[in-house]
């Protein structure tokens, strides 16, 4: 799991002002690391998975996702933005902090059900949460995302 997230993919310092621009965020950035060829299709992917189900959760964190043929390789992006978003959550509070799944639709099995339920389970625990909305060292929160995402597997 640990080639999925990296100092690339985390960006603490994110200053979008809504949902939309959030995702196109993740997407642009998708495409830079050459994760999609299409920034604009891997958008819709967004868009289309939080019209089914609002992937917002609880204590300002959202986990959006996309398990689409868009996708060449499976990554975890993590955003702090600077501003509340709205956002459909469990406790209708904002979000500021960002887990983003982006994985390839032919991967293994249920890999994206795998991420998405380690990630879910590491937010209930105060320390993951206190720890990811506050950490200033992208290598040190590398590190302790995915201990904490592969402690779940």
């Amino acid at each position: 799991m640990n080639n999925m997230l990296n100092e690339q993919t985390i960006f603490l310092d994110v200053d979008e002002v809504d949902k939309d621009s959030i995702l196109k965020f993740i997407c642009k950035k998708a495409k830079a690391l050459a994760v999609t060829d299409d920034e604009d299709v891997l958008y819709q992917d967004f868009l289309d998975r939080e019209e089914e189900f609002s992937t917002g959760l609880q204590d300002g964190f959202a986990i959006p996702h996309a398990r689409t043929k868009n996708v060449k390789k499976a990554t975890v992006m993590f955003l702090r933005n600077k501003r509340d978003i709205d956002w459909v959550t469990m406790d209708d509070q904002p979000v500021k902090y960002i887990f983003a799944l982006l994985v390839p639709e032919e991967s293994a099995g249920n890999l994206h059900l795998k991420m998405i339920s380690s990630l879910a389970t590491a937010l209930l625990e105060d320390d993951f949460k206190e720890t990811v909305k506050s950490s200033e060292d992208k290598t040190e929160l590398m590190n302790y995302i995915l201990k904490n995402m592969e402690e779940e597997n």
